[in-house]
């Protein structure tokens, strides 16, 4: 049987970076009390930011997440979401789903959307 890697990536909050690894929900202690925190890899990161691993790798072998922002050879661009529809991460709204390339994320604020 082929398992696929199961991971996650988020905006590392303190670091100002992308992390990746397991995804865990827990609280953190402030002067108020007790407050929710999402973690992956260790790093607390942005509950927004957080995408899961696809399993798939595009054209120049980046691997693709949830939310990333992908284009097309012929420069036509989607985002992958979760279609519940087809229990798959896909592009949306694009025909021709091959030779895609990660550009971003839909986070980045650096990539032209």
């Amino acid at each position: 049987m082929i398992m696929r890697e199961i991971k996650f990536r988020g905006w590392d909050v303190i670091g100002k970076k992308w992390v990746y690894g397991d995804l865990v929900h827990n609280q953190k202690v402030t002067q108020t009390g007790l407050e929710p925190r999402v973690m992956v890899g260790g790093y607390e990161v942005d509950p927004e930011s957080v995408g899961q691993f696809t399993g798939l790798k595009d054209k120049n072998n980046r691997e693709i997440y949830e939310l990333d922002l992908l284009m097309s050879m012929n420069g036509e661009r989607t985002v992958v979401e979760w279609s519940q529809y087809h229990c798959s991460f896909m592009p949306i709204n694009m025909e021709d789903a091959l030779y895609l390339m990660v550009i971003g994320t839909v986070y980045d604020k650096d990539v032209e959307k």
